[in-house]
């Protein structure tokens, strides 16, 4: 497996996953798998047209990255339908690997933010849903085509006082580890874990300075997870997220170069939402993706030189 991973995802129509051709992203996520109402799995209209026009192949250039599909995101997937999909198991795997194998994806991302199901009681344990569906997946795709990645938003990592998210993901992995490749932790969206100032998310985001949060990338390989399979998720402008977004620069310099620095090779990589400028524009986030390439591999190219 390729590290460090530059994962880029995309739920634009007017930003098609093939144009991903000719950068540096290694995975391509192309999003969503959505459930409405039940456990019925229904694609939304930027996944439907990648796959109608034929898209996934494209954007794989000849196997220079991989392609997956995105299950849940945020607003289309409601407690409800995950509870259904918990309860009738069997059938939402059998769904998805056919989805997958279908329309010759190279494996499964898992976008879960039930936040309430953590919370308070949805109807299902969701330490117990996510470890069987990532185990069931992982054994029942084929080969080549049963990448399993998740999408945590940070707070699951944590339990505190301020943020009772019961080591939600940290149990996942004790569980599930070895049937999950990368976890594209989303350091957005979230700023009472990660604050607001590109100092405070060294240590909160980072973790290369000063005392590292629990939920940072350094905070959570000292909790035991592989650093390989630990991704920095950020939006990629300031319009793809409410909060969190940090200038390339700063990003790339105070963020990812240092976690690069001190893990080499074997850092995990970086997660980018979105391709687009924003959700509907043309605009693409080339440079960006060049950027956090650099500094992702900077580790690997300063291991290199000292040889």
């Amino acid at each position: 497996m390729t590290k460090p991973e530059i994962v880029i995802y995309t739920d634009n129509g007017n930003a098609p996953i093939n144009k991903l051709v000719g950068t540096q992203c290694t995975l391509g996520i192309q999003s969503f798998l959505t459930a409405p109402s039940g456990s019925t799995l229904v694609p939304d209209y930027p996944l439907s047209a990648a796959i109608s026009h034929g898209l996934i192949e494209q954007a794989k250039e000849g196997g220079k990255r991989k392609i997956t599909v995105a299950i849940g995101g945020a607003g289309a997937f409601p407690s409800s339908s995950w509870a259904a999909a918990d309860k009738n198991l069997s059938a939402f795997v059998d769904q998805i690997c056919t989805f997958v194998t279908d329309n010759h994806f190279d494996g499964v991302d898992i976008d879960w933010e039930d936040t309430a199901a953590i919370t308070s009681n949805q109807g299902y344990d969701p330490v117990e849903f996510l470890s069987n569906l990532s185990v069931e997946l992982k054994k029942q795709l084929p080969s080549g085509q049963n990448f399993i990645s998740h999408a945590p938003q940070c707070p699951y990592f944590m339990n505190d006082g301020s943020n009772p998210f019961k080591n939600t993901y940290n149990q996942i992995m004790q569980q599930a580890g070895s049937s999950i490749d990368l976890l594209n932790i989303q350091y957005y969206n979230n700023p009472q874990a990660i604050g607001t100032t590109v100092a405070e998310q060294v240590s909160a985001v980072a973790g290369t300075s000063g005392t590292p949060a629990t939920c940072s990338i350094v905070g959570l390989v000292n909790a035991g997870i592989p650093v390989e399979k630990l991704a920095l998720g950020k939006p990629t402008t300031p319009e793809n997220a409410g909060s969190g977004f940090v200038d390339t620069q700063s990003l790339c310099s105070q963020l990812i170069a240092p976690l690069a620095q001190k893990y080499g090779s074997s850092f995990g990589g970086v997660m980018g939402w979105q391709f687009g400028e924003s959700n509907v524009s043309d605009q693409l986030v080339t440079s960006w993706i060049e950027n956090v390439a650099a500094a992702a591999n900077s580790g690997s190219a300063s291991a290199k030189a000292a040889e």
